[in-house]
């Protein structure tokens, strides 16, 4: 019988590699191989890490954008494409002057004008006219806007709503955007008036041109403008329809694909939205409120920033910033119709500020917005087809904006990869 003993590992004499050189050999080679391996490891894993394109973008046609995009340098994995972009960002700037100003003052000259025959005051890049308004005003002036979604359907309901009782309409303006291959329309025909009513015949024109967001590379994103005060009803509330925008596909279908269901493609044209921009004067609203309106459109997908001139300066002594955003090509996603949303792509911010004092509210979005929603959700078209977004928020107060002169302010974005424009600022104080 055969009989093993087991002792305890401790009680062992201690092993002798002098009896046994080929296994310490042995061992030593191993550790060899080990390091070796660690090294080869973490070289993969670096090469990994710098292999990833980050979500941001910046818009191709800057200084800044040629510094960062070098066709060489671009992986194969950065696309920009479904209203999406992979390429890397850089911050983009830009700088505007104002576009229209109004305050009470204002308007009853430029009605005067108009009712004494001078029309020259209807010719600036936004197409207003008084010709109508009675002098003098019962108040202050002040606007409403509101949007809809056109993509795949060239049509839509624009349902405005807010104006108080009693106001008096001074001004009413369309915009719209669409995805084109240049150049633009000029003129523009579509029809516009209150739903279910008699439609006018409208001639609208491009108030400018940026890069197409994402979609096919073969257009430009155009903005258009026209006026439409004498298709407003009494009482200003109510909702406008608008037939006739440019669009390959009409049938309403989702501009992503759907699981097996495949996209319809991104034929030009592609259209994006329209919003309604209506002027008004109300007793309610102080004498001394203000309005300065920009136009775009400026394309952008990463960090953006443009300084508004505003001439005449910013009242301080108004207690509130009323401050309206106007654009197209927002969204949450593109899998399943663009409706599972996407963390990253639909954390826009948006900041107002003041470039003299550097003062700062973030309005919109998430960590310290005072609305931690996003501007750029395409909500104009919500659930489906999104990519239109017209909003509005009132914030701080007048003396924000006028510290250092208030002679300008700063609207600040920041994308993380959703292709976006902003087609119109609108501040009002007041």
């Amino acid at each position: 019988m055969v009989r093993f003993v087991v002792q305890d590992r401790d009680s062992l004499p201690p092993f002798d590699h002098r009896f046994c050189p080929h296994l310490r050999r042995h061992q030593m080679r191993i550790h060899r191989l080990l390091s070796i391996f660690a090294v080869l490891g973490l070289l993969a894993f670096a090469a990994t890490m710098i292999s990833i394109p980050s979500p941001l973008g910046v818009v191709q046609d800057t200084v800044s954008a040629q510094k960062a995009i070098n066709p060489d340098s671009v992986q194969a994995a950065d696309t920009q494409s479904d209203g999406l972009s992979s390429v890397v960002a850089s911050e983009t700037t830009a700088q505007t002057d104002v576009d229209l100003y109004l305050d009470a003052d204002e308007v009853e000259r430029r009605a005067a004008a108009e009712q004494a025959g001078d029309s020259s005051g209807t010719n600036g890049p936004v197409p207003v006219s008084f010709k109508a308004v009675p002098i003098p005003l019962p108040g202050g002036v002040d606007h409403a806007v509101a949007g809809v979604a056109t993509r795949n359907s060239g049509t839509g309901v624009i349902r405005l709503r807010g104006v108080p009782p009693g106001s008096v309409l001074l001004s009413a303006v369309l915009v719209w955007g669409e995805i084109a291959a240049p150049p633009a329309l000029a003129p523009y025909p579509i029809a516009f008036g209150p739903d279910c009513g008699l439609l006018a015949n409208i001639n609208g024109n491009s108030y400018g041109a940026t890069t197409q967001p994402c979609w096919n590379a073969a257009g430009q994103y155009f903005g258009y403008i026209a006026n439409v005060t004498g298709q407003i009803v009494a009482g200003i509330n109510g909702d406008y329809r608008i037939k006739g925008l440019k669009s390959a596909i009409t049938n309403g279908r989702c501009p992503w694909g759907d699981g097996n269901c495949a996209g319809p493609g991104n034929a030009l044209t592609l259209s994006e939205g329209a919003s309604l921009i209506v002027f008004y004067s109300n007793a309610c609203i102080p004498k001394a409120a203000q309005i300065y309106v920009s136009l775009g459109p400026r394309m952008f997908f990463g960090p953006h920033s443009v300084v508004h001139a505003t001439a005449p300066a910013i009242n301080g002594n108004l207690p509130n910033l009323k401050h309206s955003r106007i654009g197209a090509d927002g969204q949450v996603g593109v899998l399943n119709c663009g409706l599972r949303s996407m963390p990253g792509i639909s954390d826009e911010r948006t900041w107002i500020e003041n470039p003299v004092t550097l003062g700062s509210i973030q309005i919109k979005g998430d960590v310290a917005g005072l609305n931690r929603d996003s501007d750029w959700n395409g909500y104009d078209g919500e659930p489906l087809n999104k990519l239109w977004d017209t909003h509005t928020d009132v914030f701080g107060n007048g003396q924000f904006l006028a510290a250092g002169g208030g002679l300008s302010y700063r609207v600040r974005y920041q994308s993380q990869g959703d292709c976006i424009v902003w087609a119109v600022h609108i501040l009002g104080v007041r």
